[in-house]
């Protein structure tokens, strides 16, 4: 029976963290403006109140980037889902996926977080310390976190033997009794 590599346990956490965010995220974007600070479910997103006055993007309710970028949460969403429950079924198909889905993950992020610095229409009147601490270092996570993943399955897709030599099948012919 051949072993079937799975997602390391922090891997695993990381994804089930990331469904649970990215779905509250998404979904704060998609129900403005009942979402934003005075409207009737901004309790559950009640630290938004402060997000939203850094990233200013976040309560344009013309920004079509933004609700775009929503929907890919969804997407990545229901992806991690499926990694989680094939990692249980122990499917061989598991570390590609996780791989896929913390790809999309990085580089969504990364398109984000470009798009704030590069445009200053969505983060005037904000402080130095506003923009570190309520975008840079949360949205920074969002890029360190799945690039040390997609580090991480890389190197489980790409299994090595003891030596550092790949453990593909070698194409010489070995010397047996026979010959």
């Amino acid at each position: 029976m051949e072993s079937v590599l799975q997602m390391p346990g922090w891997v695993l956490i990381w994804f089930y963290l990331t469904a649970a965010i990215c779905t509250w995220d998404a979904s704060f974007i998609v129900f403005r403006p009942h979402s934003l600070p005075g409207g009737s479910l901004a309790y559950i997103w009640y630290l938004y109140k402060h997000y939203v006055t850094v990233d200013q993007r976040y309560s344009d309710l013309k920004d079509d980037f933004v609700f775009a970028q929503s929907l890919l949460n969804y997407v990545e969403v229901v992806l991690n889902i499926v990694a989680i429950i094939m990692h249980y079924r122990k499917c061989r198909h598991t570390l590609p996926l996780a791989f896929t889905v913390t790809v999309m993950t990085f580089w969504k992020t990364v398109l984000y977080f470009l798009m704030y610095v590069v445009s200053d229409t969505y983060r005037q009147n904000n402080t130095t310390m506003e923009h570190i601490f309520l975008f840079i270092i949360p949205n920074g996570f969002w890029i360190v976190v799945p690039f040390i993943a997609m580090a991480k399955l890389w190197s489980l897709l790409l299994p090595r033997g003891a030596n550092g030599s790949s453990t593909a099948p070698s194409t010489r012919r070995r010397k047996t009794k026979a010959t």
